[in-house]
């Protein structure tokens, strides 16, 4: 299965085993960075994703069948597709399709793995490796990549570049650019169509080569998290540029993402999409449950302040407890309805990420994961002595188990005396 480049909709091209193939390394004859491939992209793409990888890492530039790669990787045709279709997920695989006749050329062009400086900047790829592993186990291997420091305590007596080798800058040499492939290095597949994009914008006014790779990169981010297209994205980035500033500093980037925040408030781009809780919406409380398995955390949290828009700072949390700390939309929803009833319906950012973590250990996937998880800690810090300035010793029925016939047992009455005793007296 592969994605064509630049398709606004993804083209799906099944293999077969007789279909031809060939492997173009992109990141040239150099040797690849096992180490970062190993701890940041195995978790996320798997064991058969991985070896498929390293399999097209040593194959010459020379044209095999699908049949050969079946028999050397020990996979079935579909667990290569899969794996494919991983890889080109994160960016370590771009797939193309030629069809000439009878013969059909699939060509895996391989992009080399980013270092962990690399792939912490990339919110998508560190994000979702998070939701896995969890902050901690992300920091710890993101420490093993970082080195040790310099000795800042004692005087540095090295030598200048100017001082050994004595350039003259002024030479031509000094002065002419070094051809570099900028996409030699893996990045997320995010399927914003930066061709497009820059067609639109030069329509626009904006004289090519006006943003620098950086900005790009950022423009590219901040349209896949708010889900904003090509078209409506080249309009902002062009009221967010300064026109006096030099290349690389023309993007007002703060501004870019206030403007794609406020357009789409209650969209964002599900890394983890979660699961359901299996709630059937037979009486209020299951509706409810329900509703936060099904709705974008935004526009839950909108819906929980009367349809009233929600302040940037709440938007800005949602978007570091999805994209950063990796909790599915489900277990936001959640966590948010529940510091609200627990905290006189205020989101404290610094708590509610605390909260957001512990869930991501914990493995919640469900709205009903979340509210068992919380409902669960609380009672625990009942036994202990803490305070608990607004009991909700009826929450905990949440976690229990819920299915069709437990539910009928529950009159609508009770329902709503609970929902009155966990928020306050609001229905």
């Amino acid at each position: 299965m592969i994605y064509l480049q630049n398709a606004k909709i993804p083209i799906v091209k099944p293999i077969s085993a007789a279909d031809y193939y060939q492997v173009r390394r992109c990141y040239g004859e150099v040797s690849l960075d096992l180490a970062s491939l190993t701890d940041f992209y195995l978790p996320l793409v798997g064991s058969d994703a991985f070896s498929v990888y390293l399999c097209l890492s040593r194959i010459a530039t020379t044209t095999f069948v699908h049949s050969d790669l079946v028999g050397f990787v020990d996979l079935t045709l579909g667990q290569i597709e899969n794996a494919i279709r991983k890889l080109e997920a994160v960016g370590l695989v771009r797939t193309f399709f030629q069809n000439e006749g009878n013969t059909r050329l699939f060509v895996y062009c391989l992009y080399a793995p980013l270092h962990a400086n690399e792939f912490a900047k990339d919110i998508m790829l560190a994000g979702t490796l998070k939701g896995k592993i969890g902050i901690e186990g992300f920091d710890k291997l993101f420490a093993r990549h970082a080195g040790q420091t310099a000795l800042d305590d004692m005087e540095e007596v090295s030598a200048s570049f100017p001082e050994v080798f004595r350039p003259s800058y002024d030479a031509k040499f000094y002065l002419s650019p070094s051809k570099q492939d900028s996409d030699a290095k893996a990045s997320a597949r995010t399927g914003f169509d930066k061709v497009a994009f820059l067609s639109l914008t030069e329509k626009l006014g904006l004289r090519k080569g006006g943003l620098s790779d950086a900005e790009l990169y950022d423009i590219e981010r901040i349209a896949a998290l708010y889900h904003i297209n090509e078209s409506q994205m080249a309009e902002f980035v062009l009221g967010c540029i300064r026109s006096n500033a030099p290349i690389g500093k023309k993007l007002d980037r703060e501004l870019l993402s206030r403007q794609a925040a406020g357009a789409s408030p209650f969209r964002y781009l599900k890394q983890e999409e979660g699961e359901s809780s299996g709630v059937k919406p037979v009486n209020n409380l299951s509706k409810k449950i329900q509703m936060m398995d099904q709705v974008a955390p935004a526009a839950f949290l909108t819906f929980r302040q009367g349809n009233h828009k929600p302040a940037a700072a709440d938007l800005k949390l949602i978007e570091r407890l999805g994209m950063e700390i990796g909790l599915p939309d489900p277990c936001i929803n959640a966590l948010l309805d529940y510091v609200l009833a627990t905290k006189d319906n205020q989101l404290p950012a610094a708590y509610c990420e605390k909260l957001a973590a512990s869930l991501v250990r914990e493995g919640c996937r469900s709205a009903r994961d979340a509210m068992d998880y919380l409902t669960r800690s609380r009672r625990k810090k009942k036994k202990v002595g803490d305070e608990d300035p607004q009991p909700m010793e009826k929450a905990p029925v949440l976690a229990e188990k819920q299915d069709t016939e437990a539910d009928e047992n529950v009159s609508d009455e009770e329902v709503e005396a609970m929902l009155r005793q966990i928020y306050g007296g609001k229905k």
